[in-house]
């Protein structure tokens, strides 16, 4: 009974601790709505981070892998996409392959 007990217990701990996500992604029209303003650039050497976007929440892992969702309340970081670079707090460009996804970018951290 009690290695049963503890069993569950560290079934228990391993499912309370909080994975690495999806950095769930809420695209806004204003800067005073925004967490963060991103530029996109057309070179990964130029940017911050390079940004693979899921499909699926469950499917991603880690800040170089965005999920959009469509609800603030759901949103671990609000982004406005700007035109120029001068005017952005980080640099990113998307790729197209899961594996090239980089990113040391805490983007929650942005979140007001």
């Amino acid at each position: 009974m009690r290695k049963k007990l503890w069993i569950l217990g560290t079934l228990f701990c391993f499912l309370a601790v909080n994975t690495v996500n999806a950095v769930k992604v809420l695209k806004v029209q204003s800067s005073g709505l925004a967490d963060v303003k991103v530029y996109v650039t057309n070179s990964p050497g130029l940017a911050d981070c390079v940004i693979y976007v899921e499909e699926s929440s469950g499917l991603a892992d880690g800040n170089a892998r965005w999920f959009y969702v469509d609800s603030p309340g759901l949103a671990d970081v609000r982004v406005l996409f700007v035109d120029s670079p001068g005017l952005a707090d980080k640099k990113i460009f998307f790729t197209n392959s899961r594996g090239l996804a980089k990113c040391d970018v805490d983007w929650a951290g942005y979140k007001k």
